[in-house]
């Protein structure tokens, strides 16, 4: 057998039996489908046996609930394919994939075959409303097979930045996954498994053809993961990060190569951060976001990675940005410690500003709570200015 098809599935009785619409109505046949059932309490469990008695290439696993990607490591174990293929049960293969990479990895042989997902915003019935709006299509815009391990590590920084080893939405060679296991304590272990799996890769192929949609759902609550705030979202993000410098610079590719990427996908995840901050399940005060904005955010990971790259007033707009649009929707007492915070903001931008702002400005920059010194890029542009006036 070819290709190992693992779908975990967790109380979606309504989605998951269109999700395996989508692989059981492909023109390529030769695959097995393994669907974990992670302990559901609705019908999940009586429908995907259902499915499964009426196809020989369907087996179901069940067992209790332990989330996602334990799901995950589950199925790659019980595989049987020389390849393995993952499917969340709320998402779906376009018609048509499962023959190309089949053909694809006949011909190449690689390790991993990396394949584009296009991501949509969708209604409760699937309709699309807003079609790939990472515009990952353009993205990759022709195959490209790389037949050695020097290739795949010259060309890895490039399979990063165009979001290819960003998730595990890739055909993976059997043994090279079956070494390795998902983290199964935060949402982005799929970036990490990556990670781990890439001094193992010795050959690789890039697909211009999309393979997968994978769809985000109008209300947050049918999403898995999107509009929630983690707690542990900023220390994932910065193992994600250092994992990358660590591998990169041990494979001795120029920082050339990758420096530039990893820096500007870091300062993204840093607005990301902040917004999450304001989603519903943050149960934080005011005083509390104002801290984590500016202690735990700015944290030496973080200042040194925008420092490589000259981009601290980058680090600084987007905190700050952040912090306005938090007071936009939330009031701060004048009595607050973190009071200071609102006085920063509304002296910096002040259109004339007098002696007064200045010593605002100036105090709240080296407030022991402001740790990385926020404020200070446009402050010493704001002197600057002042000084050339005077």
């Amino acid at each position: 057998m070819l290709i190992s098809i693992v779908m975990p599935v967790y109380n979606n009785e309504r989605y998951f039996p269109l999700a395996v619409k989508s692989i059981i109505e492909q023109e390529y046949k030769d695959f097995e489908l393994i669907i974990i059932d992670d302990g559901s309490t609705d019908r999940t469990a009586i429908i995907a046996d259902e499915i499964a008695a009426t196809d020989s290439r369907i087996r179901v696993i069940h067992q209790s609930n332990q989330w996602v990607y334990a799901s995950f490591n589950r199925g790659i174990e019980a595989a049987k394919g020389e390849y393995i293929y993952i499917v969340n049960s709320d998402d779906r293969l376009r018609p048509g994939c499962l023959g190309l990479m089949a053909q694809k990895a006949k011909i190449y042989k690689p390790d991993i075959i990396w394949t584009k997902v296009l991501i949509h915003r969708c209604d409760a019935n699937q309709c699309i409303t807003a079609y790939d709006i990472a515009k990952g299509n353009g993205k990759v815009k022709e195959d490209f097979f790389c037949p050695n391990k020097k290739a795949v590590r010259d060309n890895w920084p490039y399979f990063f930045a165009s979001y290819l080893a960003q998730n595990q939405a890739n055909l993976y060679r059997s043994k090279v996954m079956k070494k390795h296991k998902f983290r199964n304590d935060v949402y982005g272990a799929d970036t990490l498994f990556n990670i781990s799996i890439a001094s193992d890769i010795e050959s690789a192929l890039v697909m211009k053809e999309p393979v997968y949609d994978h769809l985000i759902y109008s209300e947050l609550e049918m999403n898995v993961s999107a509009g929630k705030f983690y707690p542990y979202e900023h220390d994932m993000f910065n193992q994600i990060y250092q994992g990358y410098k660590t591998i990169f610079t041990r494979w001795e590719l120029p920082a050339e190569n990758y420096q530039h990427v990893l820096v500007k996908k870091r300062m993204k995840q840093v607005t990301r951060e902040i917004h999450s901050l304001f989603y519903e399940n943050c149960k934080m005060t005011t005083e509390e976001k104002l801290y984590y904005i500016l202690h735990t955010i700015p944290d030496k990971t973080v200042v040194n990675c925008a420092k490589s790259e000259n981009c601290e007033e980058e680090l600084e707009s987007r905190i700050l940005s952040g912090i306005r649009e938090l007071f936009c929707r939330e009031y701060i007492e004048e009595n607050s410690e973190m009071y200071f915070v609102y006085e920063l903001l509304d002296s910096l931008l002040r259109y004339e500003k007098d002696e007064n702002d200045y010593k605002k400005i100036e105090s709240a920059i080296w407030n022991l709570k402001n740790p990385a010194h926020i404020g200070k890029c446009f402050y010493e542009k704001l002197a600057c200015t002042r000084g050339r006036k005077e």
